[in-house]
């Protein structure tokens, strides 16, 4: 039996209610699932919670999955729309301030300036390299739905190009030209940046 028939039975068990079989996909898919959201949403919080949400939706629609793509490939999808969902309601609710928000920068992605090794040769270069990367996972949040999913999933999670385009229900060429044009539009947005570090 190969996985993607361990998949598939796994779902028809999970059609029948089955939790223990729910646990088994979960164990073999929450990790990359939860990977690939939180480079969309860069909050651990927020991913977890599109990450149960996508396996309750897993669970609900079990009984319906019909096998036109891998299971993976489904399981992925229902993760894409959630997180797209969740960035539209936060974009929606950028406007609104909250008292209960801190204006301290988010400290869970990136450890303060305490915390750096002290065996580390020169930390100002550590400093540098923390505020590319935040740079660049802006520069990347910024994007395009259309190119920043093909990038994120095949670039940065390094799934196969076939499986994204299985997901966007397109061909191969059309992910591979979105994410050369996402890969221009980084370069380009990042070009100052990167000439100043």
């Amino acid at each position: 039996m190969t996985v993607n028939d361990e998949d598939v039975s796994l779902i028809a068990e999970i059609g029948r209610e089955n939790e223990a079989a729910l646990a088994q996909l979960m164990a073999r898919y929450k990790e990359p699932v939860f990977h690939f959201i939180y480079r969309y949403l860069a909050n651990p919080a927020d991913s977890a919670e599109v990450v149960e949400e996508t396996f309750f939706r897993v669970y609900q629609k079990a009984g319906h999955y019909t096998p036109r793509a891998a299971v993976k490939t489904w399981i992925f999808s229902i993760a894409r729309n959630l997180a797209v969902d969740r960035l539209r309601r936060q974009k929606k609710l950028r406007g609104q301030v909250s008292l209960e928000t801190s204006d301290a920068p988010e400290e869970s992605v990136y450890a303060p300036i305490h915390q750096i090794d002290s065996g580390v040769a020169d930390p100002s270069n550590q400093l540098k390299s923390r505020e590319a990367l935040r740079q660049i996972d802006a520069r990347i949040r910024e994007l395009p739905e259309k190119l920043r999913f093909p990038f994120i999933f095949c670039v940065l999670e390094d799934h196969a190009y076939d499986e994204c385009a299985a997901i966007l229900r397109t061909n191969r060429k059309t992910v591979e030209t979105r994410i050369y044009r996402a890969r221009k539009q980084l370069r380009e947005a990042l070009a100052g940046f990167l000439q100043n570090t």
